[in-house]
C-alpha cells in the first residue's frame, strides 16, 4: 500500500496547523484515482503529529510504501539535515518499509507556474 505523509514545520499558531490539517483532508478526498492509499501530515516542531507518529500511523494502517513529501518552499536544514534525518531513523525502524522523499515544495516541478497562475488572478 503506497501512503503520502505531508510534512510541514508546525507553529505555536493554532490556526497554521488547522490549515494544513484542511490541506491533508482536500488531499485525502482526491485520492481516489492515484497510486495511493492513505495520506497524513505531521510536523517537524512545536506540535504533534510529529514525523515518527505519522509514519507510525501510515504503518499500522498498512503501508508498504511512505513517499514523504517536504511542504516547504526553500532548503533549509529542515529539508536538507532534519527530514532525512528521520525518515533514516524510520528506515531503521520499519526496514520493511519502502521510503521515499520528494524534492521540496518550492522545488517541485510546476511551481513556477502555480506561482505565475496565481499572481495573474491578482486584482
Amino acid at each position: 500500500m503506497k501512503t503520502l505523509l505531508l510534512v510541514a514545520h508546525g507553529s505555536r499558531k493554532v490556526s497554521s496547523n488547522a490549515a494544513i490539517e484542511a490541506l491533508t483532508e482536500k488531499l485525502r478526498q482526491r485520492l481516489a484515482g492515484t497510486d495511493f492509499s492513505a495520506i497524513t501530515h505531521a510536523f517537524l516542531e512545536l506540535t504533534e503529529p510529529s514525523i515518527p507518529q505519522g509514519i507510525a500511523n501510515l504503518v499500522d494502517g498498512g503501508a508498504k510504501q511512505v513517499v514523504i513529501m517536504p511542504y516547504f518552499l526553500a532548503p533549509g536544514t529542515h529539508v536538507v539535515d532534519d527530514v532525512p534525518e528521520l525518515v533514516s531513523e524510520a528506515r531503521s525502524r520499519y526496514p520493511e518499509i519502502e521510503f521515499t522523499i520528494m524534492p521540496y515544495l518550492g522545488e517541485t516541478e510546476g511551481i513556477i507556474d502555480l506561482i505565475l497562475l496565481s499572481a495573474a488572478q491578482a486584482d
